[in-house]
C-alpha cells in the first residue's frame, strides 16, 4: 500500500449510477479497508437521510457504511439551533435541519405566514413553480440562502439527470442573490469532513476520488489532498484542477492507489 491512509469516496458516478453499482465498485472499496485504508463516502445528493445511502452501502457488502456525509449535513452546519428554514429540498435536508437543532419548514402554503430565517435549496424531486415562488418570497423576505450544492446535473444508469444546482439556479434566478454553498468543494464540506474524521486527519496521507472535476477535483484542493478522477460518471467540466491519476473507475483507482498498476 502506498501513503494514502485516508480515501475519500464520491458515490454517484464512482459507487454507483442510479440504481446500479459501478461493477468493481464494492470489491475495490473492499480491498481499500482490507490493506488498511479508512474509506469515508463523501456526496452531494441532499435528497435522503445519510441512513439511506449507508443502508444501500451495507446491503451491498460494504464494512463501516456509517462512515458518510452528505452535503445536507453541510448544509444544517451553517444553521443556528432554532432557527426556522424553509426546506426546498428532499427529506435529506429536513433530517439534517432537525438534527443540527433547527426548525425545519416544510414548502407548502402555510409556510408564507411563517418567519424564516433561512432558505436551504437542494435536490427535490417535488419541485415545482409554487415551491419555487415561496422560497423567493422567503429570500426577498430576509431569509438566508443557502444550497447544499451547485451540481447541475447527476449521472444516473440512463445518463445525466437535473440535479440540486439546477434547482437553485432559478431561485437565485427569482431573487437576485446568491446562495452560499454548502457542499463539495466548498468549506463547508471541507470542515464537517475534517472534523469528522478527527484531528488524527493528514491531507498528505488522503485522496479523493470522483469523476466532477468542479466538485471533486477543487474539493481535493480544499482539503489538500491528491485527486483521481474516474471515468464512470459525468463527463470533465473543467480543466484547472491537478489530477493524481486519471483511470476509467473505482476499481482501478484501487489498483493505482495500492500499488498493483
Amino acid at each position: 500500500m502506498t501513503s494514502v491512509r485516508y480515501v475519500i469516496c464520491d458515490l454517484d458516478g464512482v459507487v454507483w449510477n442510479g440504481d446500479s453499482f459501478v461493477v468493481g465498485s464494492v470489491e475495490a472499496i473492499t480491498q481499500l479497508q482490507r490493506e488498511g485504508a479508512s474509506v469515508w463516502f463523501v456526496t452531494n445528493n441532499s435528497n435522503k437521510p445519510p441512513s439511506h445511502y449507508e443502508q444501500r452501502l451495507g446491503d451491498a457488502g460494504v464494512d463501516h457504511a456509517s462512515q458518510l456525509l452528505t452535503s445536507a449535513q453541510a448544509a444544517a452546519t451553517l444553521i443556528e439551533s432554532n432557527e426556522r428554514v424553509l426546506i426546498c429540498a428532499g427529506p435529506g435536508v429536513e433530517w439534517a435541519v432537525s438534527e443540527a437543532g433547527g426548525v425545519p419548514i416544510a414548502n407548502t402554503e402555510d409556510a408564507v405566514c411563517e418567519r424564516l430565517d433561512a432558505v436551504i435549496v437542494g435536490l427535490h424531486i417535488e419541485f415545482d413553480y409554487a415551491r419555487l415562488d415561496r422560497a423567493a418570497r422567503a429570500v426577498r423576505g430576509g431569509a438566508r440562502l443557502i444550497g447544499t450544492n451547485s451540481d447541475t446535473t447527476f449521472p444516473t444508469a440512463t445518463g445525466e439527470a437535473p440535479g440540486g444546482g439546477a434547482i437553485l439556479a432559478a431561485v437565485e434566478a427569482a431573487t437576485g442573490q446568491k446562495a452560499l454553498l454548502a457542499g463539495k468543494p466548498h468549506a463547508p464540506m471541507a470542515a464537517a469532513v475534517a472534523a469528522r474524521i478527527g484531528p488524527e486527519f493528514r491531507p498528505e496521507n488522503a485522496v479523493m476520488i470522483g469523476d466532477r472535476y468542479s466538485t471533486d477535483g477543487r474539493f481535493a484542493a480544499e482539503l489538500g489532498c491528491r485527486f483521481i478522477a474516474v471515468s464512470s460518471g459525468v463527463a470533465p467540466d473543467v480543466e484547472d484542477v491537478v489530477v493524481w491519476n486519471r483511470v476509467p473507475c473505482l476499481a482501478d483507482a484501487v489498483r493505482f492507489v495500492t500499488g498493483e498498476r
